[in-house]
């Protein structure tokens, strides 16, 4: 019953066509590109039965929209950016009982338009299931509903299989060669598509997803307001397109799209000195995880650095050390999730809060620390 209302509500709230695919009986495993809130609704509109998503944990918590995730993907529960042995056993038990199995292998909602680092672990989960495996694409997800925005924009997008691994080539493949045909079949080039996403405030909150300026290299005074961009601090100012490109007559800046702006974000934070870079918010809300319940903790402001956290306001105050943090994660559009041995936190804000920095920061820092170069910055 919900199936055909939902695929009507993604034609008409989202643009997406697709079509339902015959697959021939037996278990799959389903991979796919992840760049809106709804990809595994949406790809489960192309097959008939039921899909078991693996979904963190704060899918099950959203009003209204959680009961229907559950009704049409089935969701496999995961702890964000967590080693989760349960998940891999379900996946295991699906496969054994003919299910199909929904990945996205990049594990969260990317930032620029282009695929996400995508861990090698899915290779041996893949290898080991030995069962067929589909590639499913998401293509135009970033022009209608790019995760810096609340927004959604007029466009059009489409779900389709790219590819499908047989279990014989699963078996002649090596475990590298796996991974090169997962990345080169789940990549998606929405700026491409040559497609118009036309909006109002095409340009609000991209500051949820650009900590830093170009021109001045500040990372305190990125501010947005209509189709605009700019700096606070050096007057840089820019305009972001219905066509998802950037303009300016400013000759200091020097990118046309979101990917180019976003590699020269991860440069940076990797060639900074950051052991001694300091990220802070106010505005924040802190809350511990408990058995899926929220607890408020505070309600003020947050700093981060290589020595920890520290939340506070003018009654109390949180103190968490960096070496006690497992990870950084982002969840929704800009909730921060931090997870301990045996306490989980989210931190939350506004629209232009920028959860990303601090999930870079903790990563670099890591990196630093283990002495690894270009090392994968959390997302």
């Amino acid at each position: 019953m919900l199936r055909p209302i939902f695929k009507v509500y993604a034609r008409l709230r989202y643009g997406y066509r697709t079509k339902t695919y015959r697959l021939e009986k037996g278990p799959y495993l389903l991979l796919f590109n992840h760049t809106t809130n709804l990809d595994p609704l949406m790809m489960a509109l192309s097959f008939k039965g039921p899909v078991y998503f693996v979904a963190n944990d704060d899918l099950f918590n959203i009003p209204v929209i959680s009961p229907i995730i559950k009704y049409l993907a089935s969701p496999i529960p995961k702890a964000k950016a967590v080693r989760d042995i349960s998940t891999v056993k379900a996946c295991i038990r699906v496969a054994r009982e003919g299910g199909k199995i929904g990945i996205s292998p990049e594990g969260n909602r990317n930032y620029s338009g282009v695929l996400n680092h995508i861990d090698k672990s899915i290779v041996k989960l893949i290898k080991f299931l030995k069962i067929p495996v589909v590639l499913y694409n998401i293509k135009g997800g970033f022009g209608v509903n790019p995760r810096f925005s609340r927004k959604l924009r007029k466009g059009k997008m489409y779900g389709e299989i790219g590819r499908i691994l047989t279990p014989e080539e699963i078996r002649e493949y090596s475990e590298e060669e796996i991974y090169e045909i997962l990345v080169k079949a789940l990549t998606v080039d929405d700026f491409a598509l040559n497609q118009k996403y036309r909006g109002k405030a095409l340009a609000e909150n991209l500051e949820s997803a650009f900590y830093v300026c170009p021109v001045c290299e500040d990372f305190r005074k990125m501010d947005s307001e209509g189709n605009h961009f700019f700096c606070r601090d050096c007057g840089l100012e820019v305009e972001y397109t219905e066509e998802l490109k950037f303009k300016t007559e400013d000759e200091r800046f020097k990118f046309e799209r979101v990917p180019e702006y976003y590699r020269y974000q991860e440069d940076f934070i990797r060639n900074a000195d950051v052991m001694n870079i300091t990220f802070s918010d106010s505005g924040i809300v802190l809350k511990e995880i408990v058995r899926r319940f929220r607890k408020e903790i505070l309600k003020g402001n947050m700093s981060f650095n290589h020595e920890g956290l520290r939340f506070w306001n003018d009654k109390k105050g949180v103190i968490i050390k960096y070496e006690d943090i497992l990870s950084f994660a982002i969840v929704y559009q800009n909730t921060l999730i931090i997870n301990l041995e045996k306490q989980t936190y989210q931190v939350s804000a506004g629209p232009s809060f920028n959860a990303l920095k601090y999930v870079h920061l903790f990563n670099q820092i890591r990196n630093h620390l283990e002495g690894v170069e270009n090392g994968f910055l959390g997302i």
